[in-house]
């Protein structure tokens, strides 16, 4: 599990979903671009949505968590695959 660390908010959510938000968010800023992503996340323990705003001048970070769970989050290849894909449409 990763945390993402914006504006002073820590989002609980699968590596892979974290690594494709952080390689989205450098994507977007090379090209002065903005957008909103969705993926799952925990919050408090439960399953949640996390909507994001990502973009030039917005600081993202992404480090290992010190929570981890013991299966994956509903939801998380999707979010995963459709942020790999709007990363590759910049290109």
């Amino acid at each position: 599990m990763k945390d993402i660390l914006i504006e002073g908010h820590r989002i609980l959510t699968t590596d892979d979903v974290a690594d494709a938000v952080l390689t989205y968010a450098q994507r977007l800023n090379q090209t002065g671009s903005t957008d909103i992503v969705e993926f799952p996340s925990i919050d408090d323990g439960a399953l949640s949505v996390c909507r994001m705003l990502l973009g030039s001048g917005i600081p993202v970070a992404v480090l290992d968590a010190t929570t981890s769970l013991a299966s994956d989050i509903l939801g998380a290849d999707r979010a995963c695959a459709e942020i790999s894909r709007r990363t590759a449409a910049l290109a």
